[in-house]
Order: structure tokens, then sequence, then C-alpha cells
């Protein structure tokens, strides 16, 4: 049984029947998940309004213009770090949030960012970094010397940047999955494959192309150590297929021939099925059946079915199974992207640094 927020996502009318309780039950979902300003568009969208209490109305409306707010000061940073960049003919392709938004695709409208990532060519990223830096960007936190080396040798990115004035996050990658990962994926192929969709102050926009973008989405929730709102990423994956499906009758096909290519079958597989169970997507029958090709072993694949649905679509916050599952989840993405004996080198470090950490200030947590 799905909770009112995953309900909601496969069959928006399901809220005509909804009582006070249920609605006090889906706001902090869909907040946690980072949906309210989609689930918004969802009542606009099949003329839902008169059904919301107007209570919740207002936080929706109150959550998007925070959201458009912030668009606004991400598209301006990303303007000033492409422009940087241009002067040292160091090219760009926006990735997932800010290319959304940037490219006028589907989950524009209501997508909140929280940092801004750029693809640039691995021999440029590390003069891409100075450039940066010379003009005001500074490190995002305290990166030791292992964080350094863990960045730059094992991961498929150099440490977060900011500017100093305007603190907006910029992470500069050379791929879309780190180099040591299960999952290789040979960057000159998302170059071919990019295209220019957009304009940014009269600078055009370079992002991926259609099937990349929806394999990168899938390589990026399914190896990510951090899940949280990960049901976002899902519903960015549902209204990025039905787009593109729409515009090229072929699409299907063409993602199934690029996941090949790049050696992303089991993500898309994972990001196909959660679509389809917890978002509403309902895919081609022959597309389910291709993916399923790159489905794990039977039991593992329901296992993993079962702790995405407790991670990123639990009955409310807080439960110790959904806990359980964002552990395991956590530990699962370490090891797709690294290999065991780095792995244990890295979780020692890691486990050792934080017990050296100092007592955290609350004025400091997110509200």
């Amino acid at each position: 049984q799905m909770n009112p927020l995953n309900d909601l996502l496969h069959d928006p009318v399901v809220v005509r029947q909804w009582d006070v309780e249920r609605w006090n039950r889906f706001l902090p979902l869909a907040r946690n998940a980072r949906l309210l300003g989609r689930c918004l568009h969802l009542f606009e969208e099949h003329g839902l309004l008169d059904c919301v209490p107007g209570r919740i109305i207002d936080q929706l409306r109150g959550a998007l213009l925070q959201t458009h707010y912030v668009q606004v000061q991400a598209l301006r940073e990303f303007r000033q770090v492409a422009r940087k960049l241009d002067q040292e003919a160091v090219p760009v392709i926006a990735l997932k949030g800010v290319a959304y938004v940037a490219a006028s695709l589907p989950p524009a409208p209501w997508r909140g960012l929280s940092d801004i990532d750029l693809l640039v060519p691995e021999q440029d990223i590390e003069r891409a970094e100075r450039v940066l830096m010379r003009f005001g960007w500074i490190p995002s936190g305290e990166f030791d010397s292992y964080d350094q080396h863990y960045y730059r040798d094992w991961m498929h990115e150099v440490p977060p940047l900011r500017h100093y004035v305007r603190g907006v996050e910029v992470d500069l990658h050379h791929n879309l999955a780190p180099p040591v990962s299960r999952i290789r994926i040979d960057a000159a192929l998302l170059w071919e494959r990019s295209v220019e969709q957009g304009d940014l102050g009269g600078r055009p926009v370079r992002v991926l192309g259609p099937a990349d973008m929806l394999l990168h989405n899938a390589v990026h929730l399914f190896m990510n150590d951090e899940l949280r709102g990960g049901l976002r990423d899902v519903m960015d994956f549902r209204d990025l297929f039905e787009h593109f499906l729409h515009q090229d009758p072929e699409f299907e096909q063409r993602l199934l021939a690029r996941a090949r290519e790049l050696g992303c079958g089991r993500p898309l597989y994972y990001a196909v099925s959660s679509a389809q169970s917890l978002a509403g997507l309902a895919p081609p029958e022959r597309l389910l059946r291709e993916v399923g090709r790159d489905a794990p072993p039977y039991p593992l694949a329901r296992f993993m079915a079962w702790l995405i649905e407790q991670a990123l679509a639990p009955q409310r916050l807080g439960l110790k199974r959904s806990g359980f599952a964002n552990r395991l989840l956590f530990v699962r993405s370490h090891w797709v992207r690294m290999p065991p004996g780095m792995l244990l080198r890295h979780l020692f470090h890691k486990g050792f640094k934080s017990k050296k950490k100092p007592e955290v200030n609350a004025a400091d947590l997110p509200g």
C-alpha cells in the first residue's frame, strides 16, 4: 500500500476522497521529497484545486515561490560561471536541475536547485577550477589531503566550489560516474551527443542528449550516497521520459541502445522500475521487458525494490525501517562506486574523521 504522496503521483484524482488525516500525512512527505511544487502543478493540471484545503495550497504556492527565487539565483550563477569558462575556451555542459531549468524541460516550472552541476572535459577540469578560483570561487567546505586525493584520483569531480559572496555551490564534473566504479562511461560519447537547447542571456546552453540525460538521472540516483529527496529524481525521470517519448516515438529504442553503449543497463532498470512503482510511470511493455534483462537475480531485485520503497516512499517520516533501508542503500552506493579495498580504506578514514569532528551548532542545521 502506497503512502498518500505516491498515491497522488499515480492518480491525482484520489485526493477527491482524502480526509483531513490524509492531507496531514501528505504534506510532510511531499516537503521531505521536495515535491511541493510538482504536486501543485498536478492539482492544476487535473482541475483539483477545489479539492485541496486552502492551507495546503498556501504552503504549496509559498514553496513554489521560493523555488522560483532559487532558480533565478542558480541561473545567474550559471551565467557567471559559463562566462568565465567561455573566456578561457573551456566548454561546459549543464547537468541535472540547472539543465532542466535552463533548457526549459518539463521539470523546470517546479524543480528546486540546491547546487549547479556542470560537465567539462577531463583534460580541462583543473584549469576550469583554477579559473573560477581566480575570480572569487572558493572551496565550499574544509577538504583535507585525503579529501583532495579522494576527489581528484577516485571521483569524477573536483571538490565543490562556491562564490565567496553569492554562496551558490558549483560542482565541476568530468564524467557521470567515478572512474573507479563498476560503471565506466566514455565521456567523449556524451560530448558527441550533447545539444544546444535553450538560451541564457544571449548565451546558448549545452545539455546532454535526451537519452544521456535520463541515464545520468538513473546513474546519479542509484549511485548516490544521499537518497533524501530521491523521489524527486524519480519524478524527474518520469517527466523527462514522457516528454522525450512524446517528441520522438523511437525514443524508447534509442534509450535502450544508448544504455547498452554506455554500460548503464542496471541503473536504467532501477530507474524505470522505480518510476513505475513509485511515480506512476506507465512504461511500454517492450521497455519493461528489455530493461528486465539487466535486472539482478530475482531475490536481490525484490530486496532492492523493498529498500527503494522504504527509503523513497515511507508511510510516514522517521520510521526505523526507512532508516535501515537508507543505511543499506548508502553502503551499496559506495560498493558500486569503488573496489572493496578502496571502500574499506575510505570508510575507515571517514569513520575515524567523524569521531574527531566538533559538536554541530544547532544554528547550522537546516530548518
